[in-house]
């Protein structure tokens, strides 16, 4: 699965994974974390979701990064700040006072153009990805952490089987493989999906559906 696809989705608007509001448990997730207001929140395969205006009001900086300069652009419209551009290591960067979009694949985001962090807030984007690419899409969230960095990661469960992603399974074992030398995992929320999101069973899927996030601390954190 190649950018490509992603873009080509994004160009005919077969974007059904997008949420017209802000993802509900976000509130309760942030008063969770104990994140203060001068924070900075990277969001990964961010689309135009407005989790990150929330996250915009609530902090200092939100950088997002995203392979479609559409749904980029359809987010800065969104907001109520004016952007200027730039460009870097192959990317469109997009700044406001708040918000900082970089377009281009995240795997290639330049760590030492991206100031420390202290929440990634990783949702619908790691299970976005077949397993083949989900080690390196880890591998980038870790780079872009520092010892202080809390990630937040959404994720669903079902049998693989029954249906062709995305989303795509990813259970709690492979985000250990994962993550779990670095950070300690937490479940913060589990909820069965399946008789709310009826477009998966048309797909094929029969058994369970089971939304879960997590919240992942450095390991040596108290």
């Amino acid at each position: 699965m190649e950018l490509s696809y992603w873009q080509s989705r994004w160009q005919k608007g077969n974007i059904g994974w997008h949420m017209d509001t802000v993802y509900p448990l976000l509130p309760q997730i942030w008063n969770h974390l104990g994140i203060n207001s001068d924070a900075r929140v990277l969001v990964p395969l961010c689309g135009k979701s407005l989790d990150l205006l929330w996250l915009a009001d609530h902090c200092d900086t939100v950088t997002g990064v995203d392979i479609s300069q559409k749904a980029l652009q359809h987010l800065m419209q969104q907001h109520h700040e004016s952007f200027v551009k730039d460009t870097s290591h192959g990317f469109s960067i997009y700044r406001s006072d708040s918000l900082v979009l970089w377009e281009g694949d995240f795997t290639k985001l330049p760590p030492e153009q991206i100031p420390t962090q202290h929440l990634i807030y990783d949702k619908a984007s790691i299970i976005a990805l077949p397993a083949e690419k989900r080690e390196h899409h880890a591998e980038k969230v870790i780079e872009l952490s520092d010892p202080n960095t809390q990630i937040v990661i959404q994720t669903f469960e079902y049998n693989q089987s029954e249906m062709t992603g995305p989303p795509f399974s990813v259970d709690t074992q492979e985000l250990k493989r994962l993550f779990g030398h670095r950070f300690k995992l937490k479940c913060l929320h589990e909820q069965s999906k399946l008789k709310e999101l009826q477009k998966f069973m048309r797909r094929g899927l029969s058994s369970y559906l089971t939304e879960k996030v997590f919240h992942l601390k450095p390991s040596n954190s108290i």
